[in-house]
């Protein structure tokens, strides 16, 4: 079969879920059909699909299948080995952020990441930017493959850019968010920022992750309305382009817990608008911050005096649905706390650290100061 009869199968699908179904079908024919070419394109087509417009845990567990038939048919590499980097590029950052991977396994996807990228002749500079993220990310400091997230942040500077590496707006933001979250160096971060700020640089992800990684590091430093602003902006353009669909969900929860405490009406709008997509996110890492920054909202919308909220609870089979659509503030507050605290409880399980109950820990009280 021509590729184009595959690409029919699944081109009307719509993103995400729907169209990695049909996708998936059409990655079965192929495979059924000893088709290895066009299977090989499937892959990656589906874990592109999975990334962008889903949670990528499907593509996580699909992607062993991927590398194995990957490896038998060498006379494939020269044509997809550009292919299947970048899918390991996106494995590699989202294998750790769902709790039913074990370290042992990310660990190993690095592993396997770093020795291609020296089978395929690929440089490291993508490698170790995505080990400084994943250590920051989640709090680890002892993870076997690098010392700390400093070392692979100089190790990745080191490293000469290459087809692997991000675009400009990617390499900004991910100077802005290593001075951000690592060196906590506001100047050095909006120094970095400006190219993204002033629009020289954009793409699909940028400035939306800069804006609200600069509202959070204002956030946490108790400035308000440089907090607030920058949220402002961050959520604009994410209401635009995500607003419908369950990306963005740790940025959204940001969001959030930012302007429950600078802007309460928009936090409390904002959060009925995205609760009924965001839940069908399984990614918990994403989820974790979503659930606190329902937390911190509802906290507040307590702390002001309202007892009831009305908004459309997605979870029809919880305890806790009301058919009536009006829920006790004080019981969502805790609700939604359970969640965030399950979720991190699981993380620092796997992680062997208290990373995440120390962001959900946080004197909230703070934040008002």
């Amino acid at each position: 079969m021509e590729f184009s009869e595959y690409e029919r199968i699944y081109d009307e699908a719509a993103h995400g879920a729907p169209r990695c179904g049909r996708i998936r079908q059409a990655l079965d024919m192929a495979l059924e059909q000893a088709d290895i070419e066009n299977a090989l394109r499937l892959y990656y087509v589906f874990i592109e699909e999975d990334t962008f417009y889903s949670d990528n845990f499907q593509s996580v567990i699909l992607f062993p299948e991927y590398l194995d038939l990957f490896e038998k048919y060498p006379q494939y590499h020269e044509q997809f080995s550009y292919y299947l980097m970048w899918a390991f590029k996106w494995i590699s950052s989202s294998a750790a952020d769902f709790y039913q991977i074990s370290l042992q396994q990310i660990t190993d996807i690095y592993r396997q990441y770093g020795e291609y990228c020296d089978k395929l002749h690929y440089n490291k500079r993508s490698y170790y930017r995505k080990i400084w993220c994943l250590m920051n990310n989640h709090g680890i400091r002892n993870f076997m493959l690098c010392p700390d997230c400093e070392e692979a942040h100089r190790l990745m500077m080191h490293c000469p850019k290459d087809e692997l590496s991000e675009v400009k707006a990617g390499e900004a933001d991910d100077l802005t968010s290593y001075y951000l979250e690592v060196e906590k160096d506001i100047h050095k971060a909006l120094k970095a920022a400006e190219p993204i700020l002033s629009g020289a640089y954009t793409c699909n992800v940028v400035p939306h992750y800069t804006y609200v990684n600069l509202a959070v590091y204002y956030f946490e430093h108790h400035q308000p309305e440089q907090a607030d602003s920058y949220a402002k902006k961050g959520l604009r353009i994410i209401n635009r382009d995500f607003g419908s669909d369950s990306s963005m969900v740790l940025y959204k929860g940001n969001i959030i817990m930012i302007l429950s405490y600078t802007d309460l009406p928009t936090a409390l709008k904002f959060f009925r608008r995205q609760l009924p997509v965001c839940y069908t996110n399984e990614c918990g890492f994403d989820m974790f911050f979503f659930y606190r920054g329902a937390y911190h909202l509802l906290r507040n919308l307590e702390k002001s005096g309202q007892k009831t909220v009305k908004l459309h609870f997605p979870w029809k089979d919880d305890p806790v649905f009301r058919p009536g659509n009006v829920y006790p503030v004080s019981r969502l507050k805790d609700y939604f706390y359970e969640k965030a605290k399950y979720l991190a409880d699981r993380f620092d399980e796997r992680n062997h650290n208290h990373h995440l109950h120390y962001l959900l820990q946080k004197n909230v009280s703070d934040a008002e100061g």
